[in-house]
């Protein structure tokens, strides 16, 4: 039969290092995004996924358990398994935490159209934080920025950054207005391709509650990061904070010996 008659049938490599459960996740997942699996659509029982396969149930159970928990695929006990329409809340879509990317090209990536609202714009001299985390010294200047981001107009995440003024050269707000930070770095040569972040929960106090819409108390994801040029040097020490009704974050495990 052709792939036209069984859009679900996805090649397994059993020499592949990639386990057999994420190739057929991610396989789906690529027909789903490319509406060959429109929304609404019901795959076959379990059984009859790992025969027509040639898998075992296990590793079809686990590939629709990783595919219901990015949201593509909804199991209705009793009812059966049914593709998600692609899209359909693009800003609940789980965030990859290994993944390296601006706000601007995550909320892109999800279908949504990105924004940014500039909160608070200064150049100054470095924290203490900052001194140690981007590697200055007392009498560096230094460029913080505060943006409130949204997706489709939705408020989702209030983000803060620290430039080192002598690396990202004259900076003004209207060049941070609206656009993407890493992009806006890139353009100088300083894409970052390396970070490492820090991720807590924590409740919503004023004013973070007022710029994301949510009551005082309600659950936020914070994040702190530093990310690094390609030449090591750090380019910016950032932090922020997202709404925790609207944003997801992931992050696949493998067992040790494994990449």
């Amino acid at each position: 039969m052709s792939l036209t008659a069984l859009p679900w049938l996805v090649p397994i490599d059993a020499g592949s290092a990639t386990p057999a459960y994420l190739q057929l996740a991610q396989g789906l997942a690529a027909r789903i995004e490319g509406g060959e699996l429109p929304g609404g659509t019901a795959l076959p029982a379990e059984r009859e996924l790992a025969g027509t396969l040639g898998v075992s149930r296990v590793t079809v159970r686990r590939a629709l358990d990783w595919l219901a928990q990015r949201e593509l695929l909804t199991r209705r006990h009793g009812s059966g398994t049914f593709v998600n329409a692609p899209h359909e809340d693009p800003a609940r879509r789980p965030r990859p935490l290994g993944l390296l990317s601006s706000f601007s090209e995550d909320v892109r990536s999800r279908g949504g159209t990105p924004g940014a609202r500039v909160l608070s714009f200064e150049e100054g001299r470095p924290t203490g934080q900052e001194l140690l985390t981007l590697g200055l010294s007392p009498g560096d200047a230094v460029y913080r920025l505060r943006r409130l981001r949204t997706a489709d107009g939705e408020p989702l995440a209030v983000e803060e950054s620290t430039l080192p003024a002598a690396l990202v050269g004259r900076l003004t707000e209207a060049e941070v207005t609206d656009a993407s930070l890493y992009a806006l770095l890139a353009g100088r040569g300083l894409s970052p391709v390396r970070a490492v972040r820090h991720l807590r929960a924590v409740n919503a106090q004023e004013p973070l509650a007022g710029w994301l819409a949510v009551s005082p108390g309600a659950a936020l994801l914070a994040t702190e990061r530093v990310s690094w040029a390609a030449d090591g040097r750090p380019v910016e020490y950032g932090r922020a904070h997202y709404r925790g009704d609207r944003y997801d974050f992931v992050m696949e495990l493998h067992a040790g010996g494994t990449s």
